[in-house]
């Protein structure tokens, strides 16, 4: 078993706070990171997943089961499926808050953070996992990691071909059945149709009518399909960063598939040979990245992308507060060049580290303060961002 890099912070946040949430797509491993922390935790530990009936049905009494229960860690699974007990939490907690009484797991970020919102507000830590990091699996599997993604199921497989065969089946299931258990209710095949194409413009401003008019579907449906993908964990919105440039800016949120895994199997791109001759490996290359430095950050409020009506474009800005810290090109070659825009583009963000980033170029100056490094050094040059 992989040592996830959340695992400490789990441990730290369960020390201070009543209620920890661990959110991420299903089969990403929260189930097991979960056990992981627990089987050292100092108290015992009551499990229940709600997606067994026998679990579910504890809860009936909500309040009297936890009560009896009280002087144990309760690490409850898939909690969305259960949203009327979010209250029965936060009284339980106002009455008693010790630190470390609930762990919450959950597969849809939007149900969990609005009821805890609603009922949980200052007593739940919120944490987000995603597939593995670099970190988690080494650098010398930096290419497997890329090609396979980093659900745990597809990147311990025995072979690519058993990899893309679960990520087939994972995706199937998402659709036909865990999308309608959040509510969306709409034809799988209109949804298939839609993670298809947006396989297709991964990393590309999102045009939702230009969807729309591919699909024979409303910009209205587009957006509410949407916005259930990503509570679901299949995508993720890049927005754009806002500088006082007087230069006009795009600010459509660029849209990534979360996992490279998933982009390769919508595309049966199933070895490194099909994925670096096809049109998509730029792309690709590129949402693998800004996707591991999402993990390791861990705050998406952090990470943007820059790009003006004339041209000028940079892959990833992080910010501190309103300011920008760092700003990456993304190149997957190891002999990378700047474009006039890119250029601009450095200049106009005026972050102080400035780094192009290749799978594995030694690290060296490039010219006017940037830098290029390759993912296993680029941790080097965020620390402290």
């Amino acid at each position: 078993m992989l040592t996830r890099i959340l695992h400490s912070k789990v441990e730290d946040q369960l020390r201070s706070f009543p209620a920890v949430a661990l959110l991420g797509a299903r089969q990403v491993g929260k189930t097991t990171l979960a056990r992981s922390v627990t089987a050292a935790y100092g108290r015992q530990v009551v499990h229940l997943d709600l997606e067994s009936p026998g679990d579910a049905a504890k809860l009936r009494d909500a309040q009297a089961y936890l009560e009896g229960v009280s002087d144990k860690l309760v690490v409850i699974d898939e909690v969305q499926r259960m949203p009327e007990l979010f209250p029965v939490l936060r009284s339980l907690i106002d009455r008693d808050r010790r630190k470390g009484r609930f762990l919450l797991l959950g597969s849809s970020s939007e149900v969990i953070i609005r009821q805890a919102a609603e009922s949980l507000a200052g007593r739940t830590a919120y944490l987000e996992l995603f597939p593995f990091h670099v970190f988690e699996t080494g650098m010398d599997q930096c290419d497997r990691l890329w090609l396979r993604g980093g659900f745990p199921e597809a990147f311990l497989a025995r072979s690519h071909a058993e990899a893309f065969n679960w990520m087939g089946h994972y995706m199937r299931n998402v659709v036909e059945r865990d999308l309608s258990l959040l509510g969306l209710n709409a034809p799988a095949r209109n949804l298939r149709a839609l993670l298809t194409m947006l396989s297709s413009v991964h990393g590309q401003p999102l045009n939702m009518s230009m969807l729309g008019k591919s699909l024979g579907l409303s910009v209205t449906t587009i957006k509410r399909y949407l916005d259930h993908f990503e509570q679901a964990y299949l995508i993720f919105n890049l927005p754009s960063f806002h500088t006082n440039t007087r230069k006009r800016l795009t600010r459509t949120p660029k849209t990534y598939l979360l996992d490279s895994g998933m982009l390769h199997a919508l595309n049966d791109l199933h070895s490194m040979d099909a994925l670096r001759g096809h049109a998509l490996v730029g792309n690709s290359w590129e949402g693998f990245v800004i996707q591991q430095v999402r993990s390791w950050l861990n705050d998406p409020g952090r990470i943007h992308y820059f790009r003006t009506m004339d041209g000028s474009e940079l892959d990833l800005v992080i910010t501190r507060g309103n300011k920008a810290v760092a700003a990456l090109e993304i190149k997957t070659t190891n002999s990378p060049s700047l474009s006039k825009g890119n250029q601009l583009a450095f200049d106009a963000v005026g972050a102080k580290k400035r780094l192009i980033v290749t799978p594995s170029a030694d690290d060296h100056p490039y010219g006017d303060g940037i830098t290029v490094c390759s993912l296993p050094t680029l941790w080097q040059h965020l620390e402290g961002v």
